[in-house]
């Protein structure tokens, strides 16, 4: 798991005697420092970390997961010849209690910018998912996805546990569903009571069988039946998984006319960096969240607007390229499938042309396309992961 590194206010009532108002500047940017060497990305890294004058004193306030980031940065400003109030927690937070881990508890959870419903939906996990708690704000957590995605969700949408019964939770028999849009009804007749909607790629916990159905638990305990030609072992999912062009193509056709979601990765609903993690993920490899991530990792492609050294299943990313001062700026991706046409999450999955004299093409495309990434067949030093080499699917074992 990536070093991560997070900040919230405390306020502690301790002072110093010496006078610090002309060294603000100072902690300020020591504060910046410490943020580009832990925190670069704040998606994967939590940085909130804020100094202020208190009187004479200055104070930093906030919270890191990372104790030696606290360290290092006291120790920069002692250094400097400032010394500062010290409010810095370093979480997990002890009001948890032990339960650190957690497991998804519904079809799709939401999970936000902020610990509020009316907040940013920054992403989304599908059931099954293993989560890594942080710490507790009124009804919503600071929660960590397999993928290093930090958000807040609320306790509904998932099940907290210790380490033991996360772990216990991991080793247990579990299956994937493989069919998108089922249910799970209280009975082993499908016209029983529904306790649960289901999306391909859900992960329950299987407890047996029952005539065409399959007994499973949900993390909170429910329990639930499902027919069994909808679901598949999980280790035998993992095995099946073939992430060539054909099965990457034939997954994203699928997912056609799925209605776009800002911060969706599921089959209710994706924008375009959700639905090219959904498709992979499906077919047996993670990867990074968002587009502009996802930019960073797999195997450069040489290309122009001519398309000519593209395979189908490579992604193509949009934007505006680096000019002079001014980075590169990725704000969409699409997956090639060949002869110029694209398929990718817009106004809804659909597909479209870079050719011109197309009737389906997108001149709007062609002018921003930046670069062409290959997943397919890159190694995981690149960046794309196999499913079955992540502790979280096939070890039974989170790492620290």
């Amino acid at each position: 798991m990536r070093f991560i590194v997070l900040f919230s206010t405390i306020a502690l009532p301790v002072f110093f005697s010496c006078k610090n108002s002309d060294k603000l500047p100072i902690v300020q940017a020591s504060i910046q420092q410490v943020k580009e060497k832990y925190a670069p990305d704040t998606r994967v890294a939590f940085f909130n970390l804020a100094a202020e004058q208190q009187g004479s004193n200055i104070a930093i306030k906030g919270m890191t997961i990372a104790s030696a980031a606290k360290q290092e940065l006291f120790q920069s400003i002692k250094n400097q010849g400032v010394e500062a109030l010290d409010s810095v927690e370093v979480l997990p937070s002890p009001s948890l209690k032990g339960k650190l881990f957690g497991v998804v508890n519904v079809s799709v959870c939401n999970i936000r910018s902020n610990p509020k419903h009316a907040a940013e939906l920054a992403t989304q996990a599908l059931l099954g998912t293993p989560l890594k708690v942080w710490k507790q704000e009124g009804s919503f957590f600071l929660i960590q996805t397999p993928d290093d995605y930090f958000g807040w969700l609320d306790n509904g949408g998932f099940q907290r546990m210790d380490s033991t019964q996360f772990f216990h939770y991991l080793q247990s028999e579990r299956a994937v569903c493989t069919t998108d849009y089922v249910f799970a009804f209280e009975k082993p007749m499908e016209n029983a009571p529904v306790v649960s909607d289901l999306l391909a790629g859900n992960i329950l916990q299987t407890l047996g069988q029952e005539g065409g159905f399959t007994k499973i638990g949900f993390p909170d305990g429910r329990i639930g039946f499902v027919k069994s030609s909808q679901l598949m072992p999980l280790g035998e999912w993992l095995a099946s998984r073939q992430p060539d062009a054909g099965h990457i193509l034939s997954s994203a056709r699928e997912m056609m006319g799925r209605p776009y979601l800002w911060g969706g990765t599921s089959g209710k609903g994706m924008d375009c960096s959700g639905f090219t993690k959904t498709v992979f993920f499906l077919n047996g490899l993670q990867l990074p969240r968002d587009a502009s991530q996802q930019v960073q990792v797999g195997d450069a492609v040489e290309s122009d607007t001519t398309l000519k050294n593209l395979l189908p299943g490579d992604l193509l990313f949009f934007g505006k390229k680096a000019e002079g001062n001014k980075k590169e700026r990725i704000t969409h991706v699409a997956i090639y499938m060949g002869n110029g046409k694209i398929i990718h999450a817009a106004n809804k999955v659909e597909t479209g042309s870079l050719h011109r004299g197309d009737p389906d093409f997108q001149e709007g495309r062609l002018h921003t396309f930046v670069r062409a990434k290959r997943m397919l067949g890159a190694n995981m030093e690149s960046g794309v992961v196999p499913l079955r080499s992540l502790p979280y699917y096939g070890q039974g074992q989170f790492p620290d």
